[in-house]
């Protein structure tokens, strides 16, 4: 597997915004997809999905995270934030990104499961 793409993909979201913690802006919203991977598929799944990562993060705007994570036996999480409502609604509408989601596909062992999340705030 290719280990190499998280960091590559994750650190320059991470130091993009100012903090690495989540806003608590009443605007922001966040999402946590999980993916299961078919086994024997994980270094091509991974290898689309860094592509998709870093694809979202250069040309959808209101994105503030959106990293690959991998779990165990063949699961795969994204972490999702967005500005606010409509730049969430925005994700995947721009050609470059709608063209990579049926990459992912045929790597899969299931829909993905996606959830929305809030931000925990002191």
């Amino acid at each position: 597997m290719n280990k190499k793409f998280l960091p590559i993909v994750l650190l320059p979201a991470l130091f993009a915004a100012p903090g690495v913690y989540a806003t608590c802006s009443e605007d922001e919203v966040g999402y946590v997809a999980s993916f299961n991977v078919k086994a024997g598929n994980e270094a091509q799944f991974e290898a689309a999905l860094a592509k998709l990562a870093q694809t979202v993060q250069e040309v959808e705007s209101g994105v503030i995270l959106y990293a690959p994570y991998r779990g165990v036996d063949g699961q795969y999480f994204m972490m999702e934030r967005y500005e606010n409502e409509a730049a969430r609604a925005a994700h995947g509408k721009a050609p470059e990104v709608a063209a990579l989601f049926p990459t992912l596909g045929p790597h899969m062992a299931g829909a993905p499961d996606i959830q929305p999340v809030s931000a925990v705030c002191p």
